[in-house]
């Protein structure tokens, strides 16, 4: 093999394992279930004051890409992130947050320069005033804890009768996954093998 051709591959090869480390993506948050075109679950209403939190945690830096809700209703709300200490939010800022109107069950949301640290976090809805809606969930049947406010008091959820309210988180992987570190491994081989092959017609 010439050693044009050889820098050509493991070029190719380096860009394949550059490719797969930015294209790997994560779900760190999945409240759907298989089927999300049919959920039986109850319906958390949602007015002005009454609010609803969703736990997920973060296992490394990572950017989210996508979040699915089955968030529905007229008027505006929030929807963003908060940083997770316990079993309740408490008083802070949004890390990450954007306005809704009129939200759709099922609606694909995709925003831009959420980064977020490892770490434990909130999923928040927050209605306006003169919001009516609801949050769905999936099932009847209890998944996980999480939080409901009312009167700006919040409250665990802990029933057996309901599970957490439809929501499905992607975030893109930050570092790289075993697959990329092979192929990385393998272009940083090949690209030894062409310096090492330029030095003999070199000398």
């Amino acid at each position: 093999m010439q050693t044009h051709a050889l820098s050509k591959l493991a070029a190719a090869v380096l860009l394949c394992g550059l490719a797969a480390q930015a294209g790997a993506q994560t779900v760190v948050l999945d409240s759907y279930g298989d089927d999300i075109t049919y959920l039986e679950g109850w319906p958390t209403p949602l007015f002005q004051g009454q609010n609803v939190a969703i736990p997920f945690d973060i296992a490394a830096a990572t950017s989210i890409q996508s979040i699915l809700t089955t968030l529905d209703g007229t008027g505006s709300l929030t929807l963003g992130i908060l940083s997770r200490s316990g079993a309740l939010p408490t008083a802070g800022g949004w890390l990450h947050s954007m306005q809704l109107t009129d939200p759709w069950a099922n609606t694909t949301l995709t925003p831009t320069g959420w980064t977020l640290a490892a770490g434990s976090y909130w999923l928040v809805a927050v209605p306006d005033a003169g919001f009516e809606g609801s949050w769905q969930s999936p099932t009847n049947n209890a998944t996980a804890n999480w939080a409901y406010s009312s009167g700006g008091t919040w409250a665990e959820v802990n029933t057996s009768f309901t599970g957490l309210p439809g929501a499905r988180i992607t975030v893109t992987s930050a570092v790289p996954e075993p697959s990329t570190y092979g192929l990385m491994f393998a272009g940083g081989l090949l690209i030894a093998a062409v310096a090492r092959r330029k030095t003999r017609h070199q000398g």
